[in-house]
């Protein structure tokens, strides 16, 4: 049986006149367009179903479960998964099954590593000419999704739709270990390792391993020194989008997470989360060596180094030794004489973060520090 490619998208089909009507659509005028994004469709009932993806509209409902949908094609996907739709197509390599012969075919290029779409921009690679257009959303910085909850734009639809579980709470997947429950189910088998432990994504180039892809693709660039993502305000760069975004909050100082204890505020939650224990007193990272225990996992990491004596960061300056990078790059502001911690109050700048903790004390009023002798 001969394959035929059509030559505007590069999809396959193993019968000729298949290939013939496909050619079709593409050749027929497209007469409906979405106003959001620009897509055009050749069948109205396309169209329709596309505005859905905007709006979030979900009109197929699973009656098993409850979960909807807002593509008929998705809800039938879907509902194989509680039928047990027969899976004809299997994959010889790892035993993976699959209903039709077009999800078959996008499988098998995971093993082969065969990626057809290239983006003109940075090269990277799809295997699928949908996944290669929403890419591309990454570097237009298009927004076409927005959550219609808060408002929050996303550049693909998936995103959007994973966003929403922050909303509705809904966490049918919980962990057998500890407990903990996540909206979805890749988020607890990714969860599982840290139970286990494993770690099958490794560093070709310094041998680290790591639990998930993504954290593999973001750490990679640390070798190469390509940074990508740049700061349109300073014009800083970063290797990662992630860490960009949070150097983005420095020049708003937007702080939305908030301490419903003190009321102190953070730009990011992982911050907030990582205060709380503060008050609690709960210190669950126990160090192996002397049994001392920490309310944050970073803290622990640092005081292993006290164990092992490593201080890898060296000034180049005066020659003083620090077990972080961080504090390195903290102390190189003596030497440089830059100040990048202001006070608020009275506009004094000061080159290390303590010594701005410190002179807040001289508006407020507060003594931290009592003479156990006199008491004064």
């Amino acid at each position: 049986m001969t394959r035929d490619m059509c030559w505007i998208c590069g999809k396959n089909f193993h019968y000729h006149d298949r290939l013939k009507s496909h050619l079709q659509l593409h050749l027929e005028e497209r007469n409906n367009e979405c106003e959001i994004c620009g897509k055009a469709f050749t069948r109205l009932g396309d169209f329709k179903r596309h505005e859905n993806t905007h709006t979030g509209v979900e009109n197929y409902e699973c009656e098993i479960c409850g979960k909807a949908f807002t593509l008929l094609g998705d809800f039938k996907r879907h509902e194989n998964t509680h039928t047990g739709g027969v899976k004809n197509y299997e994959c010889e390599i790892c035993g993976k099954a699959f209903t039709r012969l077009s999800d078959f075919r996008r499988h098998e290029n995971t093993h082969t590593g065969v990626k057809c779409y290239e983006c003109q921009i940075c090269g990277k690679g799809f295997n699928r000419l949908g996944n290669l257009k929403s890419h591309g959303n990454t570097h237009t910085g298009v927004r076409n999704y927005s959550c219609q909850i808060c408002g929050k734009a996303f550049s693909q639809f998936y995103y959007l739709k994973r966003h929403r579980h922050i909303h509705t709470e809904v966490k049918s997947y919980a962990c057998q270990i500890c407990g903990k429950a996540f909206t979805r189910l890749g988020d607890l088998k990714s969860h599982g390792n840290t139970h286990t432990g494993v770690k099958n994504y490794l560093c070709q180039i310094c041998g680290k391993a790591f639990r998930l892809p993504g954290h593999l693709k973001t750490h990679v660039p640390t070798h190469t020194g390509v940074k990508q993502y740049e700061c349109q305000i300073c014009g800083k760069a970063f290797t990662r989008l992630g860490v960009l975004k949070v150097h983005g909050y420095t020049h708003t100082g937007v702080k939305n997470y908030l301490c419903q204890i003190c009321g102190k505020a953070f730009r990011l939650p992982g911050h907030l989360k990582t205060h709380v224990p503060t008050h609690t007193g709960v210190k669950q990272y126990e160090c192996q060596i002397c049994g001392k225990a920490f309310t944050r996992l970073g803290v622990l990491k640092v005081h292993g180094n006290a164990h092992v004596g490593g201080k890898n960061y060296e000034c180049q300056v005066c020659g003083k030794a620090f077990t972080l990078l961080g504090n390195l790059k903290r102390h190189a502001n003596i030497h440089t004489g830059v100040k990048s911690y202001r006070c608020e109050i009275c506009g004094k700048a000061f080159s290390q973060l303590g010594d701005l903790k410190a002179h807040g004390n001289t508006h407020t009023g507060r003594k931290n520090y009592e003479c156990q002798i006199c008491g004064k």
